[in-house]
């Protein structure tokens, strides 16, 4: 089986650094270098007949003339691992002028889902009221949420920037989202210089309250009534360079206890 047409010409188009990023942030693990590529591997869900990991050829050069082809072996082989077809698969590879939020879930029901869903809503809600309240939900309407499943589940909130002079909103949104998520992470895990903007421990008052106070709330509200675990991971478009301290966020039941008291904290200061 071969990808589309329309598909294979846009998988030319790929760029290698937004499939590493893709690739990384699914489970996806990076095996070895092969000449001016790196073959990475994902092992199949339990239980499937051939029990061998699926692998793919990434290719670094865009300037080798079997680029193309070898992007298209690529998707091929993502959107069969995924279940999926390949155009819905390119949605999520393509990266232009685009930021990217995954949520991998450690549990996956419909009990678990719908907690997720609405607290990523009021996440994104949070970041956007605090860029720009007037128009706060015109950004998550206009967010895409998509879903892969590569031996865990994936939720992917896709953000697209308008090119602009400067930051994009859209970018600065995105940006707020990542601050308060970090903010709320490094005080729970102990990071006592992230205490003056997320008061984990009493005494100390947050510099933006309504932001930290609805980002507390939306991450532990994610975790639902079992604190279910989960992992954030921010992916920034190449075309508005950003490099946050850290990329990936691990939501595990104890630290979604310490953002659920900072939530109350922060109801009980407003």
């Amino acid at each position: 089986m071969t990808a589309p047409t329309s598909a294979t010409g846009r998988a030319a188009r790929l760029r290698p650094d937004d499939v590493l990023r893709y690739l990384a942030a699914t489970g996806w693990r990076r095996g070895r270098d092969y000449g001016r590529g790196q073959i990475w591997e994902l092992d199949p869900p339990p239980g499937v007949a051939n029990p061998h990991p699926y692998e793919v050829l990434v290719p670094l050069d865009q300037r080798l003339r079997d680029y193309p082809l070898r992007m298209t072996d690529l998707l091929e082989t993502v959107a069969s691992a995924e279940q999926r077809d390949a155009d819905s698969v390119l949605g999520d590879l393509d990266l232009k002028w685009a930021d990217v939020l995954y949520v991998r879930l450690n549990e996956f029901s419909l009990a678990d889902l719908a907690p997720a869903m609405t607290g990523l809503r009021d996440l994104a809600l949070a970041a956007a009221r605090a860029v720009d309240a007037k128009h706060a939900w015109d950004f998550v309407r206009g967010a895409e949420v998509g879903y892969s499943r590569t031996g865990v589940p994936v939720l992917t909130v896709r953000t697209v920037l308008t090119p602009d002079v400067g930051e994009p909103v859209e970018r600065k949104v995105t940006r707020t989202m990542y601050e308060g998520v970090l903010g709320a992470f490094r005080a729970a895990i102990g990071d006592n210089e992230s205490q003056a903007y997320f008061p984990i421990v009493n005494g100390y008052r947050a510099t933006r309250p309504t932001l930290a106070k609805e980002v507390c709330a939306a991450l532990a509200r994610m975790g639902g009534r079992k604190r279910s675990g989960y992992e954030l991971r921010f992916t920034w478009s190449p075309d508005v360079p950003f490099k946050g301290d850290q990329a990936v966020f691990e939501f595990t039941p104890r630290v979604l206890g310490e953002v659920a008291r900072a939530a109350k904290e922060l109801r009980d200061l407003s």
